[in-house]
């Protein structure tokens, strides 16, 4: 499989969709990658079981708020800075990059660097989506050492960390992220290609791109087909209370149903992502699925940063991957890990 610019921007589009409204907007990414692959060439996504067992694996992605990345752009140098500062540590060349996480403009932004960098992109990410903390990833799930971590801004500082475990590299991370003005890149838990095969979310890249496809010729419907996701409510946007905070995109989006749902008012709560959604005390849906506001008309996903008054969209829930539904990964990221009321449920089982 092969990104390259007759693609690209569906892929992005279906990275927005599983960024469940946050993992960075896609719109400035997916125009340095289009810049980058056609200067550089279309960029080989390998399977994670075709690794070699020896190859240097670098998980990327930016960390902060993603408010702030409409405005503070990367220089563009933070995967090579990135790579450079993983190589001086292991004394070898990185083989290959792996998106931290595939949401949002994270799953896009590696694609320039692999492009300048000549470097093929893995099939897998950590999450199968985005989260707003570092430790909610599979890596973490499956004690995968998160060190060391490298992080570099636009202004081209580079700092190395060797947390004890995932707890200390999010502690560190976010002092980084704040100190650098809200958002910075980073990578954190190198791994062999073996560890790799048996630690990470497989086959999320080619996802995204079948996402975008099916947004491309069905609208919402196609991405409800290519997701198995469920439509949980059609409406229009009536408030948006935002704050950005230690690092963080914080707020509540409210709603108020339209068409057959008419009548109905929601509330989703958002940290980064959208982590729940609900209608009076009732909970429609929770983290660890996936939350998406999509436009009612185009099925487009809006990310948290660019939901406004008025606008009509279909919200819509997605099934997470399988390992955050065990005990472990409730644990990490589900609704009760952010201080909301739980037993988290399946959102295709549909609300109680």
């Amino acid at each position: 499989m092969l990104l390259d610019l007759d693609v690209i921007s569906l892929y992005a589009e279906g990275c927005a969709i599983l960024g469940t409204g946050g993992g960075g907007d896609i719109y400035v990414p997916t125009l340095i990658a289009r810049e980058a692959l056609a200067e550089c060439g279309a960029v080989p996504v390998i399977a994670a079981a075709d690794l070699p067992d020896d190859a240097l694996v670098l998980p990327v992605g930016g960390w902060g708020a993603p408010t702030v990345c409409i405005e503070k752009f990367d220089s563009g140098d933070e995967g090579r800075l990135l790579c450079e500062a993983a190589e001086a540590w292991f004394g070898r060349k990185v083989d290959a990059l792996m998106p931290s996480e595939i949401g949002g403009g994270n799953g896009v932004q590696l694609v320039s660097w692999c492009a300048r960098l000549g470097l093929p992109m893995v099939d897998a990410d950590g999450m199968g989506r985005a989260f707003p903390e570092g430790d909610m990833c599979s890596m973490h799930l499956l004690e995968v050492p998160p060190s060391p971590g490298f992080f570099a801004d636009e202004r081209g500082r580079v700092v190395t960390v060797t947390p004890a475990d995932a707890h200390g590299l999010e502690e560190a991370a976010r002092q980084f992220v704040i100190e650098s003005g809200g958002v910075c890149a980073g990578a954190d838990h190198p791994m062999a290609g073996e560890v790799v095969k048996t630690s990470t979310i497989h086959g999320t890249v080619s996802l995204a791109l079948r996402i975008g496809m099916a947004l491309e010729q069905g609208g919402v419907d196609g991405v409800l087909e290519a997701t198995g996701g469920v439509r949980i409510a059609t409406g229009k946007v009536v408030d948006v209370e935002r704050l950005t905070s230690g690092g963080f995109a914080r707020g509540v989006v409210r709603l108020e149903g339209t068409g057959v749902d008419g009548g109905r008012s929601l509330a989703i709560q958002v940290q980064n992502e959208n982590l729940i959604a609900m209608e009076g005390d009732r909970v429609l849906a929770s983290t660890p699925d996936l939350i998406t506001i999509l436009d009612a008309g185009t099925g487009r996903a809006v990310p948290t940063e660019r939901v406004r008054y008025g606008q009509r969209v279909a919200i819509v829930g997605i099934p997470c991957a399988p390992i955050w539904r065990t005990h472990r990964g409730l644990e990490v990221a589900g609704p009760e890990r952010f201080g909301y009321p739980g037993p988290w449920r399946p959102v295709e089982e549909g609300a109680p």
